[in-house]
């Protein structure tokens, strides 16, 4: 048989009045009029059949039978805290936190995040991003449980999975490489409008010293605060950006994006899932890792079998 019990407002107004025995008191804790308090532990009383307060011209004064009832209310309020403590701790940790660069997260990630939701509804996802480099201590101390970060998959104590690589490509819009007369050379850069990524600042000279532009100043032009914002000055016809491929692939299949001058330069680097070696059979990055990597696949067959995709385009 279920048990009825007071209102649970008016038992925490009573607990905090007990406590401080003050009506005022008690209102500046919860937050409340002095009359709040005042209203919830007159309910109270009239739910009990009893006064639980001696009122006088000038005090407030408690019986030893109904502080003690306030003391047995503080301890079950506390219990409460703690148990809710308890449960939100016990959610958090069943969240997947993910560290990973904005620009990857907006352009490659984010819109394949949906499809991971409808395969665990109930998975939590925590995930952050950053323009600067990924503090290698995220992992190792904890902090995070997945980081997607760029290099050359050799970092010590941590389990390397490829996802793309980051060569890179000048791209721009069709009406601007129409504009500069068509197909470009590289020479012809040194009159074109660069956009350039703050986040990343050594991309298009490494790009013009590969393809032989050395004598290019590659700090002309505009410089946005990411790499997504360069792109899309890209796709606004502003200029040209220097662009990775894999994060632009569908841009160019899309034709949103075109290629001034087909030369990729591939210095070796590439995206990342990593994880600290420990972590590599907890269920929620298991579950991450082969639904990301399964994506990686499915990706680079798009491409593959894409006729809109530039010569010697490819993930890897």
């Amino acid at each position: 048989m279920s048990k009825r019990l007071p209102p649970l407002n008016a038992l925490r107004a009573f607990e905090a009045a007990g406590r401080h025995v003050s009506f005022t008191k008690a209102a500046e804790e919860l937050f409340v009029t002095p009359g709040a308090i005042s209203r919830q532990i007159k309910l109270l009383e009239d739910v009990l059949g009893l006064e639980l307060f001696e009122r006088t011209s000038r005090d407030l004064r408690i019986p030893d039978e109904t502080r003690e009832y306030a003391i047995a209310l503080g301890d079950a309020f506390e219990q409460i805290n703690r148990a809710t403590k308890r449960l939100l701790t016990a959610h958090r940790a069943r969240s997947m936190r993910i560290h990973c660069p904005m620009t990857f997260t907006l352009r490659w990630l984010m819109p394949r995040l949906p499809l991971f939701h409808r395969l665990y509804p109930t998975r939590e996802i925590q995930l952050t991003t950053t323009l600067l480099p990924i503090p290698a201590n995220l992992l190792y101390l904890g902090d995070v449980d997945v980081v997607i970060q760029m290099g050359k998959g050799d970092w010590p104590d941590l389990v390397a999975h490829r996802l793309a690589g980051s060569a890179l490509i000048p791209v721009c819009s069709p009406a601007y490489v129409a504009a500069m007369g068509g197909k470009m050379t590289v020479e012809m850069l040194a009159e074109a409008t660069l956009l350039r990524s703050m986040a990343r600042p050594d991309d298009w000279r490494d790009w013009l010293d590969a393809a032989g532009g050395q004598s290019i100043d590659d700090q002309r032009g505009l410089h946005f605060e990411s790499s997504s914002l360069a792109y899309q000055a890209a796709i606004e016809g502003i200029g040209i950006a220097i662009g990775q491929v894999s994060l632009i692939a569908e841009d160019l299949v899309a034709g949103r994006l075109v290629t001034p001058i087909d030369f990729v330069h591939d210095n070796g680097n590439a995206y990342y899932l990593t994880y600290a070696k420990h972590s590599e059979s907890d269920p929620r990055l298991v579950e991450f890792r082969e639904w990301i990597l399964g994506q990686v696949v499915e990706f680079e067959a798009w491409l593959a079998k894409s006729e809109q995709r530039p010569a010697g385009l490819a993930l890897s």
